[in-house]
């Protein structure tokens, strides 16, 4: 997979992501020393390019930042049951766009979110382009892709989750729920929201309170608000 950008490649180096070759815009040769140091201590290839050939292999918006990664892990429902004594999980239903997908491993990332579930149909994949809105969060998160998000919710439940669905006409306040609580939080899609089936298996229904003319927000920021509102106490 290609990765690019500054700190997508910066973290997937403090991450130790397995990396086939790393391309470096001659201009940030005498600029960063730092990394060439990092590449030749940790032994990985590197190839210092010109703008044209950096621009041919990887696009723009590289930074003068690129390499070659091996695909990033994407856990199966079996290893669901590892996440038992977590305290955070965040399922996505619906969302299909990767740069939201991205936004929301930023987010993920910064309030402590242990995992992020994702059915295999009806969803994004874990995309280049998701990779680079990540900003490098992406090398520390867990992802899993299920066959049933509904069927995720009832294994959760049974290792002590409550499922906090996200709805328009939800009637609970995030900031109201007990933060010592182990919770699931599922978000859905800009355009269709939560399936009916997830809606109906949620402990609770989270509202976010809104005075504007819109009363839709866009599916990252949503999910961002009631991770935030949702942080555990003392973290």
């Amino acid at each position: 997979m290609k990765i690019y950008g500054k700190n997508c490649i910066n973290e997937a180096l403090r991450a130790k992501a397995k990396l086939e070759k790393v391309f470096l815009l001659d201009s940030n040769q005498k600029k960063d020393v730092n990394i060439i140091d990092q590449l030749n201590k940790n032994n990985i290839p590197y190839e210092i390019v010109n703008k044209q050939k950096m621009e041919k292999i990887f696009g723009n918006g590289t930074q003068g930042y690129a390499a070659f990664r091996e695909d990033y892990k994407i856990l199966s429902e079996e290893d669901l049951i590892n996440f038992k004594d977590s305290s955070r999980i965040l399922l996505l239903d619906g969302i299909m766009d990767p740069h939201n997908l991205g936004a929301i491993l930023r987010t993920v990332d910064a309030f402590g979110i242990d995992l992020v579930v994702l059915p295999k149909n009806r969803s994004v994949s874990v995309t280049e382009a998701a990779a680079h809105v990540s900003t490098g969060a992406i090398e520390h998160t867990n992802i899993m892709y299920v066959n049933s998000l509904l069927t995720v919710c009832n294994k959760l439940k049974d290792l002590g989750f409550w499922i906090c669905g996200t709805d328009a006409k939800g009637t609970v306040l995030a900031t109201d729920i007990d933060k010592d609580l182990k919770l699931a939080v599922i978000t859905g899609s800009e355009g269709f929201g939560m399936s009916k089936t997830l809606v109906n298996a949620s402990d609770f229904l989270i509202t976010i309170p809104m005075v504007g003319h819109v009363n839709s927000l866009n599916a990252s920021v949503a999910a961002a608000i009631v991770m935030h509102d949702l942080m555990k106490k003392g973290e």
